[in-house]
């Protein structure tokens, strides 16, 4: 017991200033809509952090405008500027405030020449005549949207989980709920069931409120286990000196107490929130990331729907005469949006953080991209391409790991100097040797919402400076930590609750 006794003092407070980060922003992270106006300062976070070259996600995409004017749009909101780049300006005014509410992921334009806009939480539309965006109700429910497109005079809201359209003036949407697809079976995703157990969101309102009751307790856990180890050296010295302190000392008994009781009752929820936190990254994560498994009876993942949470994208193609659909489990085709979705097959590769760039490529091919690369797809001739090297690509089985190294995450060829791919670490690049436009300095001024600055630190990438190599497997490495304190915490409880119940008993034997 004395080993189990020594390192959950020593590496506890070794690990206590990782332990309070998971735990204060875990809670964070489990409340997302509800701090989507917070922001942090870019330039108070490291350098990686900072905008260079419309780098980490800036720019999304262009939508082209009458009078030769080009609105860029993405993770900073809206600009405005013409075809050459010039002195863009922001035209955000009438957003929500903070970076989630501004963070487009999507810009389209009706044939009456008005403005519409998708962030992560609302709907904005924007007279061509004015420069101030309006929120505009889609739904009651509190879905996340992830697209907007128009077809004909009709308004296509795509959010996780449905469609919603709407018709001129666009104040009224109906929902449509897509069928389910061909050979379609109820599984879903080991990592989603994971993901959704370790935010408690599996179980709705009530189990995320258990996990952020966990996430404080986790917290209360860390204090104690400070006063205990710290508040014992003034003690001793005051003991030595002969002098009384009986405010430390209660202080001192106080938190052994409820460190003990508050960690020995909630050790199975500790336990379960550690290890499924340890596969949400690698290595853990290569196991499960394909795995399929049937939907927990009462979560949140058993629906009625068989697109929860699966809708990305939505494109509609003039020259297949009918709808493309990007979700998490692959790409489809749908004659119309009451029919039934066709998978198809020969896609190109898509990272799992979903589709970043999808556009026209001349009449018969598409534009795909994602933090997986960018290619040409020909839905025709059932080919992909590399868009830098124009080879062909061979059909993967299923989505892949976010590379980092070609992560696009925005596309535009409506500027003079030519296509410009924006890969989130570089920022702008082209093909030609041609500099893109420079950024101005009001955006590398930037917020990062607070939400993502919450997830960063969770997940370990805010101390890549000095984690270095081991940044992506500081969620192992942590995980195997918090488990040994957990694990040698409650051995140390049990022996000696178990010691003092013993003693307690032997007079009453005698």
């Amino acid at each position: 017991m004395r080993f189990f006794a020594k390192y959950h003092k020593w590496i506890g407070l070794f690990f206590t200033f990782f332990v309070l980060m998971f735990a204060v922003s875990g809670v964070f992270l489990n409340h997302r809509r509800a701090i989507a106006a917070w922001d942090v300062a870019r330039s108070w976070l490291p350098e990686r952090y900072s905008y260079k070259n419309w780098n980490n996600g800036a720019v999304g995409g262009t939508l082209p405008l009458s009078g030769g004017r080009v609105l860029m749009y993405g993770g900073s909101g809206a600009w405005m500027t013409d075809t050459l780049g010039r002195s863009p300006q922001p035209l955000t005014e009438g957003m929500r405030r903070g970076a989630d509410n501004r963070n487009l992921r999507a810009v389209t334009q009706t044939a009456g020449g008005e403005l519409f806009a998708v962030s992560p939480f609302c709907l904005y539309r924007l007279k061509e005549n004015t420069n101030r965006w309006e929120e505009q109700p889609v739904t009651t429910a509190h879905e996340a949207f992830t697209d907007v497109q128009v077809k004909d005079d009709t308004l296509f809201v795509v959010s996780r989980s449905h469609i919603y359209a709407a018709a001129p003036p666009y104040t009224t949407f109906e929902r449509i709920q897509l069928q389910q697809p061909e050979n379609y079976t109820s599984k879903v995703s080991l990592f989603r069931t994971f993901w959704l157990l370790h935010s408690g969101e599996l179980f709705g309102t009530a189990g995320k409120t258990v996990v952020d009751t966990v996430g404080v307790l986790v917290i209360v856990l860390c204090i104690t286990g400070l006063i205990i180890t710290l508040f014992k050296i003034p003690i001793k010295r005051r003991r030595k000196k002969g002098v009384n302190s009986p405010k430390l000392k209660q202080t001192w008994t106080f938190s052994l107490k409820w460190h003990a009781k508050l960690g020995y009752l909630f050790f199975i929820l500790l336990l379960i929130i550690t290890v499924t936190g340890m596969f949400l990254r690698p290595p853990l994560l290569i196991p499960i990331a394909r795995a399929q498994v049937k939907p927990l009876p009462g979560s949140t993942l058993e629906s009625d729907n068989p697109w929860h949470d699966k809708l990305r994208r939505l494109r509609y193609d003039a020259r297949q005469q009918g709808w493309l659909l990007s979700s998490g489990d692959g790409f489809y085709a749908l004659s119309s949006l009451r029919s039934v979705p066709q998978k198809l097959t020969n896609t190109p590769p898509v990272s799992v953080m979903g589709v970043t760039v999808w556009q026209k490529n001349g009449a018969d091919e598409w534009l795909i991209g994602s933090f997986s690369g960018l290619y040409r797809w020909n839905i025709s001739e059932q080919v992909v391409y590399d868009y830098l090297t124009g080879e062909a690509v061979a059909p993967r089985r299923s989505s892949g790991r976010p590379s980092f190294k070609n992560a696009v995450s925005g596309f535009s060829s409506d500027f003079s100097q030519g296509e410009v791919w924006f890969e989130y670490a570089k920022g702008a690049c082209m093909k030609e040797e041609v500099a893109f436009v420079p950024m101005p300095d009001a955006l590398a001024d930037g917020r990062m919402s607070f939400w993502n600055v919450c997830l960063e630190l969770h997940v370990g990438r805010l101390y890549s400076s000095f984690l270095r190599a081991l940044t992506d497997w500081y969620i192992f490495l942590a995980g195997l930590l918090m488990l040994f304190i957990a694990v040698s915490g409650y051995i140390v409880y049990r022996k000696r609750y178990r010691k003092k119940r013993t003693t307690a008993k032997k007079p009453s034997a005698a």
